[in-house]
């Protein structure tokens, strides 16, 4: 990463995302196999040997959680918790060495409401992932992770419920939904004239957009992007360097002081 020049990030393991439906309906307890309850164990085990310095755990928020990302971070918590409660350890030493590390060099970030949010802060960005046409979004004007495009052509598009039209556009879905919607917005951009827009790809275009992208652009303005600002706060804290962005993370993903069980939560 551009921003902390000299350190080393690997990816450690990629797990299925969990915030993809509406945490309010989810269990009260963590039901073990689900996916929330293999989120919370992969990040744990991450750190039962010889555990990297700093272990940081990414999801979308969505637009389905983005009324209540309090109530995504707190899932997490509950699951790690739970997990650490239920696994069978070695010895209660084991269990408490384990569970100091999560609280120590563990933590849970959202990027609202989808990673794609933040390409829209530099042009050049939106080309590396593949588009073909200028995107309407003015990234001055509005937070990106409280997304929304006016694009005409985009949204005057008929939405076809039936999956097998020929002429379903995958990224017409229905409104108001379809404005708030990065990523959809961004297969139009690739390839509007493409009826199933399969022109951007997450891993390759995604990927090369994330991989220069200038977050200076993304955090021009102070009091925005407060879930990545909480990413980057995160891990200057964790590095002991000065927060490359300064301003207020947002609540639900920096409560580094109060926090119980991991680094943040």
């Amino acid at each position: 990463m551009r921003v902390f020049p000299g350190t080393r990030f690997e990816l450690l393991e990629r797990v299925e995302s969990f915030p993809s439906a509406d945490v309010r309906e989810m269990p009260e307890s963590v039901v073990p196999g689900t996916t929330l309850d293999k989120f919370a164990a992969s990040l744990v085990a991450a750190v039962e040997e010889e555990p990297p310095d700093l272990v940081v755990a990414l999801d979308d928020l969505e637009l389905i959680n983005a009324p209540h990302p309090e109530r995504v971070a707190d899932r997490v918590r509950h699951a790690v918790r739970a997990h650490l409660a239920r696994h069978s350890w070695t010895s209660e030493a084991t269990r408490d060495k384990v569970t100091r590390r999560v609280r120590e060099r563990c933590s849970f970030h959202l990027l609202a409401p989808m990673v794609e949010s933040y390409f829209y802060a530099e042009p050049e960005a939106l080309v590396r992932a593949g588009a073909s046409r200028p995107s309407r979004v003015d990234a001055a004007a509005i937070d990106l992770e409280v997304f929304v495009t006016d694009d005409p052509e985009y949204l005057g598009h008929d939405f076809v419920p039936h999956q097998q039209s020929p002429k379903r556009k995958s990224w017409a879905i229905p409104l108001p939904e379809r404005a708030q919607h990065p990523k959809h917005y961004l297969r139009f951009l690739c390839d509007p004239a493409n009826p199933y827009t399969d022109r951007y790809v997450e891993t390759k275009g995604g990927a090369a957009a994330l991989r220069e992208l200038d977050w200076s652009r993304v955090f021009a303005h102070g009091e925005r992007a407060r879930f990545a600002r909480a990413l980057f706060e995160d891990l200057a804290l964790g590095l002991g360097v000065s927060p490359p962005f300064p301003g207020k993370g947002h609540p639900a993903t920096s409560d580094f002081k109060n926090a119980r069980v991991l680094r943040n939560l």
